[in-house]
């Protein structure tokens, strides 16, 4: 009897999977990150060792084809064997495949050759290139994206010249219409700068030898980069700053594999004295791999509880995570690290630095410091407060019932709404309102700042539970977005000026009206009652001297 594996057996034969390397370009191209992502791979190529680069400009412009990135290096050229089983730099930079470059010894930032592949999403490249002997090479590629796009695969034409005396070696590689589908406003020499020195070699995070010199040229404007993650230039230790460097070594259970990870910047209190902002891409937890920086991971994600909350929070942290080993496992794009063991590895690696970090007695003192400024900010505020009431030019709200009464102070000029509030509510103790009935119920804290029982004279209805916004000044209601169906009344120390909406004035000269949304808004200014007056300490003085007489 035959048994149905036998079977199976010997019906079985090897089968190639079906493989279109094209398509799979065309979708790992699409996916880079930012356009700008392909500066960041020419740049890593022309900066690498073996490329023995002194000097990289980088220029940026654009036209009628889009925008225009070009990245010129005076290191050793590129050379060209036509040969697929022993490629030269020229070879390796035109391959569009991945399979075909296995096994090839790389360059020292090199990876899977995306400086070219994203080169080829646009509509025009054009490569100079020298290696000081032999010909210098030209090549020009047409319509690369369209080409893959119709499925084909693009053809670059090659030509070979007698290089001119004195010529330098290096290479130019000038890629038109990056991507073509972008036709948004330039980039700016700040927004490039800021990437460079970020995301790219530009930015190394560690020491250098001998480091290139890199000047960037955008629409007409030069400027000589300063090599390194800037923010990784501060040193110097502050109160409130701490400056980290830790270390953290794992081994994968059961394998022979291990990362080292090393951590290192600050984290601050004062952020704006480091220039720390998100939109600056030096905020949070960066991953950098062999001294390049190249996107930011979650802090939380990698293990920290309390850095990455208020204390003080990712936008006051600058970190930057090193690890080579990471270099395999990351993403085509290098956009993101792909679900491996060796990648579970690290951010255990990185949790443990963090654990180590924020149970050091050196951050428990540093978030005292905080606690400390706002005492001592709280007392100097306080102290501020004090001299300016004593100040002989403070204003004070004075209430005169009439000519012959005592002037009585209420409260300084508001200025805020509190002040308002404190001295509408003083004004209704005294029964000084020019209203028939005014009785505050409570303040509300949300919605209607206050709900008052109210009728404004003998004519009016008498409203219960009536809400009324209180403002400093009238703009505040407009800025703050109220709407008059919600708070057809408000009270304020004074109208103000505003050009957005026009005030009318009533016969009665402490209430005003303004339409909005085809509703009226009742306006009542406190600074315009009967009685209410402005005054300094020596006019407050000499009036209470007057009225004693």
């Amino acid at each position: 009897m035959t048994e149905i594996g036998e079977i199976i057996k010997s019906k079985s034969k090897d089968v190639d999977p079906i493989l279109n390397e094209l398509s799979l370009m065309k979708q790992l191209i699409s996916e880079r990150a930012n356009p700008l992502d392909l500066l960041r791979e020419l740049i890593s190529n022309a900066g690498s060792k073996e490329v023995g680069a002194t000097e990289i400009k980088v220029k940026y412009t654009i036209d009628d084809e889009g925008h225009i990135f070009e990245v010129i290096d005076n290191g050793c050229g590129m050379d060209f064997t036509g040969n697929k089983e022993y490629p030269g730099r020229l070879d390796k930079f035109l391959g569009l495949g991945l399979s075909t470059i296995v096994g090839i010894k790389a360059d020292e930032f090199s990876w899977k050759g995306l400086g070219s592949k994203l080169a080829y999403q646009s509509r025009r490249i054009e490569i100079e290139t020298w290696s000081g002997s032999g010909e210098a090479i030209r090549v020009d590629i047409n319509e690369p994206w369209s080409t893959i796009g119709k499925g084909l695969i693009p053809k670059p034409r090659l030509f070979t010249y007698k290089a001119d005396p004195g010529k330098q070696t290096g290479s130019s590689i000038k890629v038109f219409g990056h991507p073509p589908h972008r036709k948004e406003q330039p980039f700016t020499i700040e927004e490039i700068k800021k990437f460079l020195l970020h995301r790219t070699f530009a930015g190394f995070t560690r020491p250098r030898e001998n480091p290139p010199k890199i000047v960037l040229s955008v629409l007409g404007k030069s400027e000589v980069l300063s090599f390194g993650f800037p923010e990784l230039h501060f040193c110097q230790e502050k109160k409130g700053t701490v400056f980290v460097n830790e270390q953290q070594s794992m081994t994968l259970s059961g394998t022979n594999q291990s990362i080292l990870v090393k951590m290192h910047g600050f984290y601050t209190w004062d952020d704006q004295n480091y220039g720390l902002d998100s939109n600056q891409l030096n905020t949070g937890l960066i991953l950098s791999v062999r001294g390049i920086p190249y996107f930011p991971l979650d802090m939380e994600k990698y293990g920290s509880r309390n850095l990455r909350t208020a204390r003080p929070g990712v936008n006051k942290c600058c970190l930057i995570v090193d690890c080579d080993e990471m270099q395999t496992e990351m993403n085509i794009s290098r956009s993101g690290l792909v679900d491996s063991g060796k990648a579970d590895l690290f951010r255990s690696a990185v949790a443990k630095i963090f654990e180590k970090i924020e149970g050091a007695a050196e951050y428990l003192k540093f978030r005292r410091i905080q606690e400390e400024r706002k005492t001592v900010a709280g007392a100097e505020d306080l102290e501020t407060k004090k001299l300016n009431l004593e100040s002989e030019n403070q204003r004070w709200v004075v209430y005169q019932q009439n000519e012959s009464a005592m002037p009585m102070v209420l409260c300084r000029e508001p200025e805020n709404e509190n002040d308002v509030l404190c001295l509408l509510w003083k004004l209704e103790a005294l029964n000084a309102l020019p209203f028939k009935r005014f009785e505050t119920l409570g303040h509300a804290g949300t919605g209607p700042d206050l709900i008052v029982h109210f009728q404004e004279d003998e004519q009016s209805n008498p409203e219960r539970y009536a809400s009324v916004e209180v403002e400093n000044k009238f703009y505040n209601y407009i800025l703050h977005g109220h709407k008059p169906s919600q708070y057809p009344r408000i009270i304020c120390w004074e109208v103000g000026k505003t050009s957005k909406i026009q005030i009318i004035k009533t016969d009665k000269k402490y209430k005003s009206m303004a339409v909005r949304e085809a509703l009226q808004i009742h306006i009542f200014s406190l600074r315009l009652l009967d009685g209410v007056k402005v005054l300094l300490k020596k006019e407050i003085a000499k009036l209470r001297e007057a009225t004693k007489v």
